[in-house]
């Protein structure tokens, strides 16, 4: 599916963006007179860029992670918004092509080759997908057009200069669930990963036995499902049947609710242990079959950041619904980059990418909260979230 996503909203929003514009970063303003720009349409914007600034987008709007994609693309159309409202690009238009790659490693490499290709496409928002970012990453890399992931969490993702991410890898703030199972005096953990997903299969098979030799707990066993698996019968019966204290479910965010259910229905009545796809409403059908079950994330709608509430009450003005970590990431994304575009005053692919790196350097309180960079990867603190039977909460250690 193709979808230019317009941004002529005219509202009053709540101010995210100008509280994100103020913290962390330069103040841009509108564009100032500057060399010309490489990409776009031409003419006269600010003096330094074209009446038409492009961005493809690639998203997961159908399959198996569109709940991802369709989160995400609230987030985008919302800082699109807030963008135009800011005048942060003077009278010049930001322009997103959305692209359906659905659950396609080609399809998102052929739409970034396109981009690529198209001299009027300043940068693209890269798929959530690790196995199509994959895909992407050499083209715009290879390419030199600047590409911001939202998820899209496995090694291999960030190839260089041209390649960014605004998605925390789940790795680097993990370390709070090791924490939180200290605390509960857990001892032995099963595994249980889906092996389709390389960001899962990195976590379940490194991150975690890493987190039990720091913690003092064992993993007793581990096994994998398919990608698109909705029957766990038989890993649930395994993993009851070892008694761990601790069940990691390494799954996407649609097989968590069937997992945890058939993982009670087995017997199993220790701590459940997920990761951010839980979120989004995932455990909704779960219900009370799922309280308890926690997760860490890069975001929730309840912490506690100014610039993170700030955000979440724009979003709820929007939308009438709270954000998902996905919503907040490509958010950030957006900002990231319009912020990017304005400060090289230009459209040009080389002079974005800069400004990026020179960003991304100093870091931005956002809707992630206070977001840095190791290289071009995005960093948090991360946030410990509980499912209490009926939604999600942010946990604090040391609560029972």
């Amino acid at each position: 599916m193709t979808s230019g996503v317009p941004i002529g909203r005219r509202r009053a929003l709540s101010g995210a963006g100008a509280l994100l514009l103020a913290v962390g970063l330069a103040a841009c303003g509108s564009p100032s007179s500057g060399g010309g720009g490489g990409g776009g349409d031409g003419g006269g914007g600010g003096e330094g860029l074209p009446d038409t600034i492009k961005i493809m987008n690639i998203r997961a709007l159908t399959g198996p992670v569109s709940f991802a994609g369709l989160a995400a693309q609230q987030g985008i159309d919302l800082a699109l918004a807030e963008i135009e409202e800011d005048g942060l690009l003077g009278d010049s238009t930001l322009e997103v092509d959305s692209r359906d790659s659905a659950a396609s490693a080609q399809e998102a490499a052929s739409f970034a080759s396109q981009a690529a290709a198209d001299t009027s496409f300043t940068a693209i928002i890269g798929p959530e997908a690790s196995a199509q970012a994959l895909a992407v990453s050499p083209i715009a890399q290879g390419q030199g057009i600047p590409v911001v992931y939202v998820q899209a969490g496995s090694e291999g993702v960030l190839t260089g200069d041209f390649t960014f991410r605004m998605t925390p890898p789940a790795e680097s703030y993990f370390e709070i669930v090791g924490d939180y199972l200290e605390q509960q005096g857990v001892a032995t953990a099963s595994v249980l990963i889906n092996t389709g997903n390389p960001t899962l299969v990195q976590l379940g098979e490194d991150t975690i036995p890493a987190l039990g030799e720091a913690h003092g707990f064992e993993i007793v066993s581990s096994s994998g499902v398919e990608t698109t698996a909705q029957d766990f019968t038989s890993q649930a019966s395994s993993i009851a049947g070892a008694a761990p204290d601790a069940a990691f479910l390494m799954v996407q965010g649609p097989q968590a609710p069937v997992a945890i259910t058939q993982l009670r229905q087995a017997g199993f009545d220790g701590e459940i242990i997920g990761m951010s796809a839980m979120g989004a409403g995932n455990l909704q059908s779960a219900g009370q079959t799922a309280e308890g079950a926690v997760w860490p994330a890069n975001f929730n709608a309840g912490q506690s950041d100014e610039s993170s509430q700030t955000f979440v009450e724009a979003f709820q003005a929007e939308y009438g619904e709270e954000p998902t970590n996905y919503s907040a990431e490509a958010y950030d994304a957006m900002w990231f980059l319009a912020r990017a575009i304005a400060e090289a005053d230009s459209a040009d692919r080389g002079a974005v990418q800069q400004a990026m790196a020179d960003l991304a350097a100093e870091g931005f309180d956002g809707a992630q909260g206070s977001v840095t960079f190791e290289g071009n990867d995005a960093r948090v603190s991360g946030v410990l979230v509980r499912w209490d039977g009926a939604a999600e909460v942010p946990f604090e250690l040391g609560e029972n």
